[in-house]
């Protein structure tokens, strides 16, 4: 239930859905007691974490079932909405247990592919990239993934939005003249697009991940990782990792990532600075994934 509209989350139905959370308006506590970690910008404990965002709304997590949201007054509305449904929501999902990674996914051969990497290194341009050629997608920007007793691990759908610089949107033929950038930083506009067609509205097994790194270098290269490697591309790209030591989740967070790691394909693809190449990235990571496919059926025999 939330006293919030959400017309993000209206069209999609989750396996998430079911699972009960509460979002209101009210007052937050001005503070958590014994905080885990505290800064300027967040307040964390095992349960817990708040959240002030100047001139937008302050958010108040609790439990994996609780969201308390105090507006500014005369915030905007889509402002209170996008750290609702961002790093609120990557905290809810670490306390309700999940491992929320930093990136988007599509569904190739009923299976999930997950990009990661820093912001900007192209996590949504390649998504859309991928979108263009007709695969579904699941999630853009928060990708939760459930991790089984046997280690096995699942992507779940988020909402059919994408968010996407204007770069990007203009490379992939994204029309944006009627829509206002929620984000403007070094002259680059941010847009929200809405992407009904081709979104995947169900949990998918998580098969690949695909770090993504920008390079002066031309030439885009593509190196499966293996052991620490491995290890490190999920620790480092858990979206909001910092909140992990806070929420009392360390043991717990590292247990997830290395039960996914010994089970799924990591993989680092290198893409060169300022120069478009997402077909060439996107040919490269199909190839790879034929090729992850039939090492599999060689494996099975």
């Amino acid at each position: 239930m939330s006293d919030i509209i959400l017309p993000e989350l209206m069209p999609a139905i989750t396996s998430l859905a079911a699972s009960k959370v509460r979002i209101r308006l009210g007052k937050v506590p001005a503070g958590i007691a014994a905080p885990g970690e505290k800064t300027a910008t967040h307040q964390v404990a095992k349960g817990q974490f708040l959240f002030p965002v100047q001139g937008v709304a302050c958010y108040y997590v609790a439990n994996g079932n609780s969201i308390v949201v105090e507006p500014v007054e005369g915030a905007q509305e889509y402002d209170v909405r996008l750290f609702l449904l961002g790093t609120s929501f990557g905290a809810l999902l670490m306390q309700r247990g999940l491992l929320p990674l930093h990136g988007s996914a599509v569904v190739i051969d009923g299976r999930a592919v997950v990009f990661t990497g820093v912001s900007g290194a192209g996590k949504s341009s390649l998504l859309a990239a991928f979108r263009k050629r007709g695969y579904p997608f699941l999630t853009d920007d928060v990708v939760a993934v459930t991790v089984n007793p046997d280690g096995s691990a699942r992507v779940h759908p988020s909402y059919p939005q994408q968010k996407l610089w204007r770069d990007s949107t203009e490379a992939i033929g994204v029309e944006t003249s009627s829509l206002t950038p929620f984000d403007t930083r070094d002259d680059q506009e941010k847009f929200a697009v809405q992407a009904m067609q081709g979104f995947w509205p169900s949990p998918v097994p998580l098969a690949s991940v695909y770090e993504v790194q920008v390079t002066r270098r031309r030439g885009i290269t593509l190196r499966s990782l293996a052991g620490m490697d491995k290890l490190a591309v999920l620790l480092n790209h858990t979206y909001r990792a910092c909140l992990v030591d806070g929420l009392g989740l360390k043991a717990a967070h590292f247990k997830q990532c290395v039960a996914v790691a010994r089970q799924v394909a990591v993989a680092r693809l290198t893409r060169p600075q300022n120069l478009f190449s997402l077909e060439e990235q996107v040919r490269r990571i199909e190839e790879d994934l034929a090729q992850q496919f039939v090492d599999k059926e060689v494996d099975a025999i």
